[in-house]
Order: C-alpha cells, then sequence, then structure tokens
C-alpha cells in the first residue's frame, strides 16, 4: 500500500487498511475529526444550520469537544459571526459567548436580524473621500 501526497487519500487509506495501523486508537481519530471541525467551526461564512448539520456529521459529544477546545477569541468571533447584533455581556469573555454560541445552536436564542441601513446613508458612506485633508495627498506646497 502507496500513500500519497494528498491527505484525503492518506486517511482514507489508513481507514480502509485498520489492520496495517494497530496502534491508531478510536480516541485518536476523535482528535482527528476535533482538530479537523475546529478549522471547520473557526471558517468564516459558516451559519447556524451549517453548524447544526457538522454537529449531527461529527455526533454531539465530538463537535461538544471541538467547541471546548477553541481558544476564547475564537468562540469569541463564532458568537459574533452568528448574532452580529449580540450584547456586549452575552459575548464578553470566551466562556459567556461559548454559552451564547450553545443557546443559539439550542434555539433558545433567535439571532436578530442586523439593521436595516438607510438609503441616504448608504450614499454618504459611499460619497466619502477618506483621502481628503490628508498631508501626504496635497498637491499645493
Amino acid at each position: 500500500m502507496a500513500l500519497t501526497g494528498t491527505g484525503r487519500t492518506a486517511l482514507s487509506a489508513i481507514l480502509e487498511h485498520e489492520s496495517l495501523f494497530p496502534r491508531i486508537k478510536d480516541t485518536d481519530l476523535v482528535l482527528v475529526a476535533s482538530k479537523l471541525a475546529r478549522k471547520q467551526v473557526t471558517a468564516a461564512g459558516l451559519t447556524r444550520d451549517d453548524l447544526l448539520e457538522l454537529k449531527t456529521t461529527l455526533g454531539e459529544e465530538v463537535f461538544e469537544k471541538t467547541l471546548d477546545g477553541l481558544s476564547p477569541h475564537h468562540i469569541k468571533l463564532l458568537a459574533r459571526r452568528l448574532d452580529k447584533t449580540a450584547p456586549e455581556i452575552e459575548v464578553n469573555t470566551g466562556s459567556s459567548a461559548l454559552s451564547y454560541v450553545r443557546q443559539i445552536l439550542a434555539g433558545d436564542i433567535a439571532p436578530a436580524a442586523a439593521p436595516a441601513q438607510d438609503p441616504k446613508q448608504a450614499e454618504t458612506a459611499k460619497k466619502k473621500n477618506k483621502y481628503l485633508g490628508r498631508k501626504a495627498f496635497r498637491t499645493g506646497r
């Protein structure tokens, strides 16, 4: 059996030929799954539904270990990503943000929709020139 350079084929080869890898235990595979899931959970663009699908795919125990293994910074980012209008008190520490994420995933808290911006404010924001008045960009001497 030749292992190739890609990780996907290497992992599938290990799983297909378990007799050749007797020292790889289920706990090792759980750790690998948790590490890969951590990378997926911290990826941008995941919604509540994506996380719930990941939870059912991995199993609740592995998913919870993955959430517990996140750094406080990453769990705060996840909480903010799931609910952009979350109160500051809910996401100011890692443990409170983790509790908030679990409440969102359980359906106890419905993430509030982002407030719509007025069209007038959007136009003025587009017209603003951030370089106007900066010394480096003045042409006269």
